[in-house]
């Protein structure tokens, strides 16, 4: 399934914006024969004019009433003054239908924001938390919803902690039966401390993928794109796990090494109290979120090479050693300072 420039003329033509067009480029060129789920994005150039990008969307799990309440938060965080792509309108709608061939897509138009910084530093880290701290601070005060989920629910289905696979090696006897225990005991005591709070948490609309793939650095500012996987999220969940992510696995600027990983967290995490100044229920439960998150990281679970399914898989007993310890003293410290 191909998209030609007559394609993107249509689409284009269809929001009012007829510019000649001078190049395109596909960020993302993805056809499935098998369910015909599609998703094309497409930065176009005109001979006068800023770029735009152009996306043709059918999936099932990203249907055309998400694609527009995203479209809609994403306006909203833009007239408050986040630095975001505009989205352009046709028909009342963001997002607006496109029959291509047999299929009926969903199709919608956005300026391009510009380039994704490619490595992180102390004061960057710090500035990505304070953006992701006006976004909460704002869908908050506008009572701001998606209705769809994200990928980051600490209590729920999220993709970066690994205590699943953590219980299936333990249930396969590939972990120290003692250490096993201890580690999953100490884990549910303070998931059921998190739980015992959940329902007392701010919970509203977030961009759902704080990642420097989604981000651009503009003049000293964070600017932000791409809100497919934007939803509602307990806000301090999203912050820790979204500050993990580009603590733990954003490249680094040349200045720093892995050993700096945690302090990045840390930076992202004062940007972050800077905007929005954490509720007393959130504190409660900030050092066990960060606890449980941080022990079980998917990637020191299972994909590093050093990971604990990578060591088990070589029978490194010395570093499989270490590595238990270190996940059992993450999930010990109930009185973890990041504010320190």
């Amino acid at each position: 399934m191909n998209i030609e420039l007559t394609n993107i003329i249509e689409v284009l033509n269809l929001y009012k914006l007829t510019t000649e067009v001078s190049n395109y480029n596909f960020f993302i060129n993805g056809y499935d024969n098998e369910t015909c789920e599609l998703k094309i994005i497409v930065k176009v150039e005109f001979l006068n004019g800023n770029p735009l990008v152009v996306k043709f969307v059918k999936e099932d799990h990203h249907p055309y009433n998400v694609i527009e309440s995203q479209s809609v938060f994403s306006e909203y965080l833009r007239s408050h003054g986040i630095l975001t792509p505009k989205r352009y309108m046709t028909n009342g709608k963001y997002c607006n239908k496109y029959k291509l061939n047999n299929l009926l897509l969903d199709v919608s138009v956005e300026d391009y924001l510009g380039e994704e910084i490619k490595a992180i530093d102390f004061k960057i880290a710090y500035k990505i938390g304070a953006l992701m701290g006006r976004i909460h601070r704002i869908s908050e005060s506008g009572n701001c919803h998606i209705c769809n989920d994200t990928i980051f629910n600490v209590i729920g289905y999220n993709e970066v902690i690994g205590y699943k696979h953590f219980l299936k090696l333990g249930e396969d006897g590939k972990v120290n039966s003692s250490m096993y225990k201890m580690i999953q005991s100490l884990y549910n005591t303070k998931l059921e401390r998190i739980k015992s709070l959940w329902s007392n948490l701010p919970r509203y609309a977030t961009q759902g993928d704080i990642s420097i793939n989604n981000l651009t650095y503009i003049g000293g500012e964070i600017g932000i794109f791409d809100y497919n996987i934007a939803g509602d999220e307990t806000l301090i969940g999203d912050m820790v796990l979204e500050g993990l992510l580009v603590a733990n696995e954003m490249d680094l600027s040349i200045e720093l090494s892995e050993n700096d990983r945690t302090e990045l967290f840390k930076h992202f995490l004062n940007g972050y109290v800077n905007e929005r100044p954490l509720t007393e229920n959130e504190k409660a439960v900030l050092c066990d979120i960060y606890s449980i998150s941080s022990a079980m990281w998917f990637t020191k679970i299972k994909h590093n090479e050093n990971s604990l399914t990578k060591l088990l898989e070589r029978e490194d007993s010395e570093k499989i050693d270490s590595l238990l310890h270190e996940i059992y003293n993450t999930l010990s410290k109930d009185n973890f300072q990041l504010l320190e």
